[in-house]
């Protein structure tokens, strides 16, 4: 197998995972990363599990597998958090709101827990910032703001309604026009995209995993059994059990049964300037934000006050298709930033990105055997919320990979589902 070793690593990540270094002595470059499982008689091309893609979802689910003390092989076209996942943006949002779908608000609970002790497990690297979150309202809200309200005072989350002035004098940075309230979440916060997939990554290593760089399809079948994989540098992968993770590429990996099972539309997200004199839209003084169908964060890292938009839901080819903003979208983003945020008005574009996501036909995440091939799992579906809930997917994975037992409401909701796009 071409293993990955810490050199090959850092080349393939554009050297980004030096960023470790900042952790502390746990993750310093003399602790350096293992590139084969323990287990001394197996063969290097045979495994308990190969994972195949390493984003959110199968990055932590190898991490756990490898936990467990299985031989796992991950395998992943690109690297971890490259530029054409939809697990390798700056940053995501970590959110308890959920609306009436409270089995994801209970994962969120627990997945804050886990990204803090994973923060503090790897010597302190940043990789969740806590922020809050204030959505703006109009009188009344909406269905999905009083179910989200409902939920979380149900599960003892702190939430918040904020009368109009009171939101004026805590957050003058927000145009109030036309708002009645505000709802804030404490709970909320930002999470280093990029930078956790890296890190996962390189723990599932140093921890005795081995991360191949290549393409990957299905190989060789008998009967309802997937016997091994074959990847694009001609090498070959046995394993008892095989978990392709593919995000977006899911349909093209496993057309059957995945056609017309996923959509992938494209996502334009903007960072703008902000005044060197002026730490308003700066955290920990600016929240998250969520107003007229536009999320944003404050500038985290001196990258700039980003906010996301689906102006237009076209679907989006991660391979081949070109990331760039259109004219348009610049023009409604630069409306967008002038109506809510007046004092950076005139402030420069600084960085704008074409990513895309991938959704099921109900907007849950499907975790299911294939139905052909009994030692097939299919992860994915992360439905533009998949980023935060990998630490928790990861684990429910490896759980039910291993046989162990698992939430039937959690299986009933990811299973594969027969309806199609």
């Amino acid at each position: 197998m071409d293993k990955l070793n810490r050199r090959r690593f850092l080349k393939y990540s554009g050297g980004n995972i030096s960023l470790m270094a900042l952790a502390g002595k746990r993750l310093e470059a003399s602790e350096p990363m293992k590139s084969i499982n323990h287990r001394q008689a197996a063969n290097p091309s045979t495994v308990d599990v190969a994972v195949i893609g390493a984003g959110a979802f199968g990055g932590w689910a190898a991490l756990y597998l490898r936990e467990m003390g299985l031989s796992v092989a991950l395998i992943d076209a690109y690297g971890p958090g490259n530029a054409r996942a939809a697990s390798g943006g700056e940053t995501r949002q970590i959110r308890a709101g959920y609306g009436e779908r409270e089995i994801y608000t209970r994962w969120v609970i627990e997945a804050f827990k886990r990204w803090e002790a994973r923060q503090e497990e790897w010597g302190g690297l940043p990789l969740f910032y806590r922020t809050g979150q204030l959505s703006l309202y109009r009188e009344g809200g909406s269905r999905s703001f009083r179910a989200t309200q409902t939920v979380l005072t149900k599960l003892g989350v702190e939430n918040e309604v904020i009368e109009h002035d009171e939101v004026a004098r805590q957050y003058p940075q927000f145009n109030l026009d036309g708002i009645d309230f505000g709802y804030y979440l404490p709970s909320t916060g930002v999470l280093m995209a990029r930078r956790g997939c890296f890190a996962v990554a390189e723990d599932f290593q140093r921890k005795g995993g081995e991360f191949i760089l290549a393409k990957a399809k299905p190989g060789r079948q008998a009967g309802r059994q997937l016997q091994e994989i074959t990847l694009s540098t001609g090498q070959t992968i046995s394993a008892e059990n095989f978990v392709f993770a593919c995000g977006p590429w899911l349909p093209k990996v496993l057309p059957n049964p995945m056609k017309d099972r996923l959509v992938t539309p494209r996502r334009s997200t903007f960072w703008y300037g902000v005044p060197p004199d002026d730490n308003r839209f700066t955290h920990p003084n600016c929240p998250n934000f969520s107003m007229a169908g536009v999320y944003g964060f404050p500038s985290i890292e001196g990258r700039g006050l980003k906010f996301a938009t689906v102006y237009d839901s076209i679907p989006f080819d991660p391979d081949t298709d070109e990331r760039l903003v259109t004219e348009n979208e610049v023009g409604r983003a630069r409306e967008f930033l002038d109506k809510w945020f007046p004092a950076l008005r005139g402030q420069p574009l600084l960085e704008s990105r074409v990513c895309q996501y991938e959704t099921s036909v109900d907007d849950n995440f499907i975790v299911d055997h294939h139905p052909d091939m009994e030692n097939v799992w299919i992860v994915g579906g992360g439905s533009g919320h998949g980023y935060k809930h990998g630490i928790m997917l990861g684990d429910y994975v490896a759980r039910r990979v291993t046989g162990q037992a698992t939430d039937p409401e959690l299986d009933a909701t990811f299973k594969l589902k027969a309806e199609t796009f």
